[in-house]
């Protein structure tokens, strides 16, 4: 009796496991590709390029691949002690492929800049039509 329950367990085994199955590959295993390097189709993607300035008063921004895009705005937000303040702009693209932006933690008049202090949350977003006419949105966190 001991042999025959060994030989169905032996059978049902290679029944139910058979030898030439793949691995499967769990996701939390699968790297996860940076922001920047996410492509969504050759010819609709513009490179942005966000970083502080030495100082940590600005945000200096460079911007490539612009011929393949329509338009192209961009928006930084973040927060004071006292309030939430924000800065915007949009690119002139009239045959440019690359441009660079520069965005102060603060305010300047008449050459007099003051700047802000205690900055937090700060995000830059970037949004911009392609060529093809789809719409793309990329969303950046600010360490200041």
């Amino acid at each position: 009796m001991n042999k025959r329950f060994l030989f169905l367990i032996i059978l049902l085994t290679m029944l139910l496991f058979p030898k030439n199955t793949e691995a499967k590959v769990l996701p939390q295993s699968v790297k996860a590709a940076p922001k920047q390097a996410v492509t969504k189709s050759a010819g609709t993607t513009i490179t942005v390029s966000p970083r502080l300035r030495s100082d940590r008063k600005a945000l200096i921004i460079n911007f490539s691949n612009l011929q393949n895009a329509k338009s192209v705005s961009y928006m930084l937000v973040y927060k004071t002690a006292i309030q939430e303040e924000a800065a915007m702009g949009a690119l002139n693209l009239a045959g440019a492929t690359g441009d660079r932006s520069e965005l102060l933690f603060g305010t300047c008049s008449k050459n007099v800049c003051r700047y802000h202090n205690n900055i937090k949350d700060a995000r830059f977003e970037v949004s911009y039509t392609a060529k093809t006419g789809k719409k793309y949105l990329k969303k950046f966190k600010i360490k200041v």
